[in-house]
């Protein structure tokens, strides 16, 4: 079987022994396990010259040229900015995509990042690391998120991450000291969670008594779940 061209160009990146590449966002999602594919890869690249030259070098071989964006330039990379180039391999394109400061990923967890990278045969982004890089403007990154807690093992990552009503009154009967520092968030997702199964139960015909029911629940799940991330964050100060 052939290797995941993305995996492949990783290898690389990554040649004579230095890591200078590790696969993020959207492939890092397929290699954790939680989608079969994504249309693009996206790597977190080492913010000096070396790196950026021989990444360039190897997308030249492969006759890659840029879309819009920056330039994947030192000067570039250290304003925050992100590259973006494309070729084209057995009559498929193939988007290519680099930071070397991914957004919400402080100076010392990407630092962690390399340090547990190292001598990977595909490094990979991590879990949590993960999540905080999918939280962007689009809906449809909050669902990847929400599997990511999920196969996360720190229990208070899981916390900081779900999406689920009751992914999260899971955890705090689990771990009691979770549940108790988060207790009055806590009880109003359980009765969130218990109007909307009673509802559920009664099985009755859509109307527009029920809808609001739906969207109080959303809301309040929505709210009380920005308020647990407040007090894990808080604490983890």
């Amino acid at each position: 079987m052939s290797m995941n061209i993305y995996a492949a160009l990783t290898h690389e990146f990554n040649a004579s022994g230095r890591l200078r590449a590790v696969i993020s966002s959207g492939q890092a999602v397929v290699l954790h396990r939680l989608a079969i594919m994504s249309k693009d890869g996206d790597w977190i690249l080492r913010e000096d010259e070396e790196a950026l030259r021989h990444v360039l070098e190897v997308l030249s071989r492969h006759g890659a040229q840029y879309r819009l964006s920056a330039p994947l330039d030192l000067r570039w990379m250290q304003g925050g900015w992100s590259a973006h180039l494309q070729f084209c391999q057995d009559n498929l394109r193939i988007r290519t995509d680099f930071v070397t400061r991914p957004p919400r990923i402080s100076p010392e967890e990407l630092a962690r990042i390399w340090e547990s990278q190292e001598g990977k045969d595909i490094p990979v982004v991590d879990l949590p690391s993960l999540a905080k890089i999918k939280k962007t403007n689009r809906e449809k990154d909050y669902a990847i998120i929400g599997e990511l807690a999920r196969k996360m093992v720190e229990p208070r990552q899981q916390l900081l991450h779900a999406r689920s009503a009751r992914d999260l009154i899971a955890l705090a009967d689990e771990h009691e000291a979770l549940g108790e520092q988060n207790r009055v968030a806590l009880l109003a997702i359980r009765d969130a969670e218990a109007a909307r199964a009673a509802a559920e139960v009664r099985g009755r015909a859509f109307n527009w008594g029920d809808a609001a029911i739906g969207a109080g629940v959303g809301a309040v799940v929505a709210v009380v779940a920005s308020a647990i991330v407040v007090v894990v964050a808080t604490a983890e100060r």
